[in-house]
């Protein structure tokens, strides 16, 4: 999400009174008027130029109907979707009274040195408000980009093989992401036929350790990305090189299939060149290629369907 910085209610402020300073009369209107008018063109600049900045730090955040089912999960976990409504909702709020107030001016009700006054005064008491925005904006920067593409996510404990996998998917070298739910990263890779498109994640720090074990937010994590898979593949290690048990990673896989549909998940066994003994739908090799365009042909024809 690339949204422009939110400074403090002070910048705002600063900016709006420095262009209505800016005015300049025809020298032909009356010296009895002129001091009228030059306040009058001094309180619409005032006016245009504020109620314009804040409406811009408004609209350039995404509204959380507009958003899918994904991205909503991140921002009510980085943020909480209820103070972020309430703080753009404070800023509409002011947005309205520095109107309200201009309205007062022209009807004569305030002098332009109070209404320079009252707007400064409603900018402050929304003056948090800017903060929260500017922290919400630096979390959403960090959000991963993902596409609306078919997905793959693959699972399973750390050294199965899993980044080797995606490499081998997509062909590619794998983007990585940091993830504002763990100091994790997530990876994703982009697998090409012909002219679609498939998208492949891999989420280390995430998928890979009991639930008993996991906070909150990689609970809320783990959430979010069931909204994106389509397709999961749990990678097995039967070898012993990962360092895991087979039993180890049946309770792991156990704990995957609680959480996502069992109908969406296929179970892999990689490095088949060491060891084949667990029965699961492949059979693999990311080092010697065994099994991978079979594993390919698999992906598209589930989420294809073509």
């Amino acid at each position: 999400m690339n949204i422009p910085v939110v400074n403090k209610y002070e910048f705002y402020f600063k900016t709006a009174y420095a262009a209505s300073q800016k005015v300049n009369l025809p020298k032909t209107i009356p010296r009895e008027l002129r001091q009228n008018i030059k306040d009058k063109e001094s309180a619409k600049i005032f006016y245009s130029s504020l109620y314009n900045q804040l409406t811009a730090v408004i609209t350039h955040f995404p509204k959380i109907e507009a958003l899918s089912k994904f991205y909503t999960e991140l921002v009510d976990t980085v943020v909480s979707i209820d103070d972020y409504k309430k703080s753009l909702g404070a800023l509409n709020w002011a947005r309205f009274m520095i109107k309200k107030l201009y309205y007062q001016f022209l009807k004569k009700k305030l002098s332009l040195k109070d209404y320079y006054g009252r707007a400064n005064s409603v900018l402050k008491q929304v003056s948090k408000e800017f903060s929260f925005l500017e922290t919400a904006r630096k979390k959403f920067g960090k959000f991963p980009s993902v596409k609306n593409y078919p997905t793959v996510l693959l699972t399973g404990f750390p050294n199965v093989g899993k980044t080797s996998l995606l490499a081998k998917l997509t062909e590619s070298r794998p983007e990585i992401n940091s993830y504002p739910f763990t100091t994790k990263n997530i990876n994703v890779g982009i697998m090409k036929i012909g002219n679609y498109k498939i998208q492949v994640i891999d989420t280390p720090g995430l998928l890979e350790r009991p639930l008993e074990k996991r906070n909150v937010i990689e609970m809320k994590a783990i959430i979010a990305l069931k909204y994106l898979a389509d397709l999961i593949l749990f990678i097995f290690d039967t070898s012993g090189a990962s360092g895991f048990t087979v039993k180890q990673q049946e309770g792991l896989y156990n704990d995957i299939v609680s959480v996502f549909s069992k109908s969406k998940i296929f179970t892999v066994t990689n490095k088949s060149e060491l060891d084949k003994s667990k029965k699961t739908d492949f059979h693999i090799s990311c080092k010697t290629g065994e099994g991978i365009s079979e594993l390919k042909e698999f992906i598209r024809k589930k989420l294809l369907k073509s």
